[in-house]
């Protein structure tokens, strides 16, 4: 279900979708390059598959796991030639197996789409050096195969016969993050406590869209309890990192950063507004740095808490506001000390 969402109906991932078929249609070979692991792998090229079929009828989509070989050609002749035409195929007569593929007539080869996935890194160059080269011997508008390279973690030289798609061009941590928010769009909630629990998921995943998607279901609980939520997550996927708390505890620091201090700002502003004439009574102040703070408009919150606390009994402000000013006041010192509020802290200033 979630692996259709990103590759069907998430803007970004579509398109590369959809981008790789136009090419593929116009029998031109590609090259796929993933940073880290491909999200929903399998979904990704049965929905390329379909996609094809659609555009194209006279071609059949193979998808062959190559990670135990490591002579390309030899591999693709034997694969796509029967015994009888291997018999036919001399080194010195027709140089490669690729040449003598792209040179064979009666290959099901010309009748494919070659998805070639499990690419070990150290065999990366030889699957794309062979697939060129076969390209290459093919003669110019007769048919031939078409092929889709999918490369993990490792760059290779361009080549003028398959055309690159990089994933991270397409794919950014927007992506996931529209992803975790269409998967708790039914979460009875407010939009900030959904905006700030899938900035929790995204951060703690590093933008792994599968692993935020966990994340993510595990809903109200992943903000109410982080640590120990992605902890059971972890576990339970089999996931291993080394200082998972220090990992959690940045990720929810990074997102507190998004939604609190935009909210402190508003606060301060709108105090200011409402009572700038007593406020102004009481300048000008000196800093922690000595600098001299005449106008109530460049007051911090700090400063502005210890006017109306110095000056308690005045009543510049009202009660009520006195103690949000106070609980401001402390999350802003938490967060700027690098660490993380607690989920009550959070709705204590009413941000979630």
């Amino acid at each position: 279900m979630t692996g259709e969402l990103w590759w069907h109906r998430l803007v970004n991932s579509a398109r590369f979708i959809d981008d790789l078929k136009d090419k593929l249609a116009d029998d031109k070979s590609v090259l796929l390059l993933f940073d880290t692991e491909i999200p929903w792998a399998e979904i990704m090229t049965e929905t390329l598959q379909q996609k094809l079929e659609d555009a194209n009828d006279n071609r059949t989509f193979d998808v062959l796991d190559v990670s135990n070989e490591t002579s390309p050609g030899t591999y693709l002749m034997e694969r796509y030639c029967s015994k009888e035409e291997r018999i036919k195929y001399w080194p010195t007569t027709h140089g490669s197996p690729e040449k003598f593929l792209a040179q064979n007539e009666v290959t099901p080869l010309n009748k494919r789409y070659v998805c070639l996935t499990g690419i070990k890194a150290e065999n990366a160059s030889k699957w794309v050096d062979s697939v060129a080269e076969y390209l290459e011997s093919c003669k110019e508008g007769d048919e031939h195969g078409v092929f889709i390279i999918i490369l993990k973690g490792v760059n290779v030289p361009d080549s003028k016969y398959l055309i690159k798609f990089r994933y991270d061009d397409y794919v950014t941590d927007y992506d996931c993050m529209m992803l975790c928010l269409t998967l708790v769009s039914d979460l009875k909630c407010s939009k900030a406590e959904k905006m700030y629990l899938c900035e929790v998921a995204s951060n703690i995943a590093h933008n792994n869209a599968p692993l935020a998607a966990m994340l993510a279901s595990r809903r109200i609980d992943l903000i109410q309890n982080p640590y120990e939520t992605t902890a059971i997550v972890f576990e339970e996927n089999e996931v291993k990192v080394t200082n998972l708390k220090e990992r959690v505890g940045m990720a929810v620091w990074e997102a507190q950063i998004k939604l609190v201090f935009p909210k402190i700002e508003n606060f301060r502003a709108d105090l200011i507004r409402k009572y700038e004439k007593k406020i102004s009574c009481y300048l000008p102040i000196k800093s922690s740095n000595n600098d001299i703070v005449d106008k109530a408009s460049d007051l911090e919150i700090g400063q502005l808490f210890f006017i109306c606390k110095a000056n308690r009994s005045q009543k510049v402000i009202d009660l009520s506001e006195y103690e949000m000013l106070k609980k401001m006041r402390d999350v802003r010192n938490t967060l700027a000390h690098w660490e993380a509020l607690s989920y009550e802290q959070l709705k204590g200033i009413n941000v979630i």
